[in-house]
Formats: C-alpha cells, structure tokens, sequence
C-alpha cells in the first residue's frame, strides 16, 4: 500500500494546515487537519479491506498481421473500488493495453495490432487498487497469461500459378487409386505429384508412385501434401522462416479454394483441413518456428516443398525449383515438350506487395541440375 500522487498533495495539504493551526490558533487545526486526517485514516481501512482481485481475459479470433483487435478485461474484488489495470503485450503486437475501470466485473476493452506472425503470450496484468478518495493504493501483479494467435499473411497466387496448382490438385482420372504397392519408372502423363523426388535424385531417373486400382471406379479429388522444412546446417533468419510460413499458407488457401483437401507436413507438428476449415492449417502454420534439431527427412514424399534456406525460401512445385516471390509474381509460365519451364518475374510488383529479399531469383528446373537435386534430397 502506498499514496498515491493526489494522495501526497493531500497529505501536504494537511501538513501545512497543521503548522499553520500551531502558529495562528486552533481554527485552522480543527477546519483542515482534523477532517484531513479522517479523510486518509478511512482511505487506508478502505483499500486495506480490498481483497486481491481475478482478472478474466477475452481473445479475440485469430487473424492475419496488421489487423486490429479488442482485448477485453473484466476485474473483480470483494469491494467494487477504482481501478487501473496494465496488460503485458510482447513485441510482435502493439497497442496501448490500458484500462481504468471498477473492480466490480465490468468489462473494459484496449486495442491492440497484430504485427508479427506467432502464437504471442500475452500477461500478466499489474493492476493498481485505489480506494475510493483516491489517496491510496495497492499494488497486484496477476499472473493471468494468455495466447493470441496471428496467422501468417495470405498473399494471393497469379492466375497461371494458381492453374497449375490445379492441375497439382485436380481429379484422379479414371480408377480411383488404392493403397501403395512400389515405385516404378517414371512415364509421360504420369502425375507430377506421384514422382518420388528423393529415389529420382538418388538414380539419375525419374520414379513415381505406383498406386494400385480400388475396386470403387468413382473419380476422386486429389489431397495436396505440403510440405515445410528448413534446410540442415543454414543459418536461417526468423524473416525467412516468416515467408515460408507465407508461402505454405498461400499454397494451401489456394487449394483449399479450389476443394482439395490439404495435408501440411512441418518440423513441428502436422496438420490436415478440407474447404472451409483453414484454421488448423494456419494455426499450425503459426507455430512454425525455427526447430532446435532440423530433421531432414521429416516431410518426404509431399506434392510441394517450401524450404527455407540461409538467405531464401524455395518451392519445390511439381518438376520446378522457384522461389515463392517468383510464384507470386509470374506473368509468363511457358511449356515446351513438358520438360522445360520459364518462369519470369515482376519485380517491381513483387517488392510493393510482398517485401521480400530483392535477390530473390528463378532457380532452374528441378531436373536441369542432378547435384542440386540430389543436394535436396539426400
């Protein structure tokens, strides 16, 4: 307990009126300094009979950086004085978390901003008791902490990008595939998304997934496994670990649009969502973090690959090596023969809207360079 700054200039206030009642008569002493005296003598018995008070958060939705939200903090004691209470925000939100209410369970809201991507623990609350003169108060540190999700920023794919992640996604043709009986040699018309990169690194040639033929006949639509992994023994920044994060939300809301389902594969921990139920996804997403022991073989055989490198993120998209800055920023994807893709990205547009590193560039086909592949894949 201790006064407060009206509760100094008070006692001051009565302090001189008391020398003033010494030095000039008893009038003074009895008009000032004795109700003065009563005044702090009942603040005291009145903040001393308050009870240490509960505090009770509401959250709000979780969502993506820069958006707004509301915090809602209801605190109640056992005498329903001032209060002022301070919330504990960690840096990745913003915000002014300061209330002045009753300690009777009123509801009072402060605004925040979402500003970095994560799981941020907000708490705990220091709230200041006053009694009802506001001469004295009382001090309480309430470890009362919970977590506010951000998602990861969503950026929207270009069309050609977003038309070949369909046709990643898009219905088995004929039969409806059963369970895997092996691997077999890669043959024109096969699905990209069956190719075993990692045994088509391993032997110079191109091995897909043999899946045998369910008695059902029904056409099926395609799951897309994405896959988020950062690469072993790169010194990868929290930036770049941030754009993958991105670039696998991207990706998978763009499947998930398109009414495949969505299996996410990360360091640390997986997640699964159809059409309509994003938030596992980007909850998962949000989570993602630089793990302590890298595991490499943790996401094998996805359809797509977001890797995070010392200075890069990479998308292993089908038969193409990019980076996801280029995905976003593709305005001319060429085919030749199907072996050879040209991927041509606007700079300019990439840096408004994105802000990502201006060395990002178009690697080459994931084919074109058997050392790279097999770097990726061994």
């Amino acid at each position: 307990m201790r006064l407060t700054r009206r509760g100094y200039m008070f006692t001051l206030v009565c302090l001189v009126a008391l020398s003033a009642g010494i030095m000039y008569g008893p009038r003074a002493l009895d008009a000032v300094v004795i109700p003065g005296f009563i005044a702090l003598f009942a603040s005291i018995i009145d903040i001393w009979r308050v009870s240490e008070p509960s505090v009770e958060r509401t959250l709000p939705s979780p969502a993506e950086p820069g958006t707004k939200a509301q915090i809602s903090l209801k605190i109640k004691a056992n005498r329903p004085v001032p209060v002022r209470a301070v919330d504990t925000i960690p840096s990745g939100l913003t915000g002014t978390p300061v209330i002045e209410t009753v300690a009777d369970g009123t509801s009072a809201k402060y605004e925040l901003t979402r500003r970095d991507r994560g799981c941020h623990t907000i708490g705990p609350v220091t709230v200041r008791l006053r009694d009802r003169l506001g001469l004295f108060e009382r001090v309480f540190m309430i470890d009362n902490t919970d977590s506010v999700t951000v998602f990861p920023q969503i950026c929207s794919l270009t069309p050609v990008a977003a038309n070949a992640l369909r046709n990643t996604t898009s219905p088995t043709a004929g039969p409806k595939r059963g369970s895997f009986e092996g691997l077999r040699e890669y043959t024109r018309g096969d699905a990209l998304r069956d190719v075993h990169w990692k045994s088509s690194a391993r032997h110079d040639d191109l091995f897909t997934r043999d899946f045998g033929s369910a008695a059902d006949q029904d056409t099926q639509l395609d799951s897309l496994t994405v896959a988020v992994n950062i690469e072993q023994h790169s010194d990868s920044s929290i930036e770049f670990v941030d754009a993958a994060a991105t670039a696998a939300a991207s990706i998978c809301i763009e499947a998930l649009d398109q009414g495949a389902g969505v299996q996410l594969q990360t360091p640390t921990g997986n997640a699964t969502a159809v059409a309509g139920s994003e938030d596992a996804i980007l909850e998962r997403l949000a989570e993602f973090s630089l793990p302590v022991n890298p595991l490499e073989d943790n996401v094998a055989n996805a359809d797509i690959y977001v890797t995070v490198r010392a200075e890069s993120v990479i998308v292993y998209f089908g038969e193409r090596t990019v980076d996801f800055g280029d995905l976003l920023s593709i305005h001319d994807l060429e085919s030749q023969d199907g072996d050879t893709v040209s991927m041509i990205a606007d700079r300019e547009e990439q840096t408004l809207k994105r802000n990502y590193d201006d060395n990002i560039t178009v690697s080459t086909d994931a084919h074109s360079d058997d050392s790279a592949t097999e770097e990726r894949y061994t």
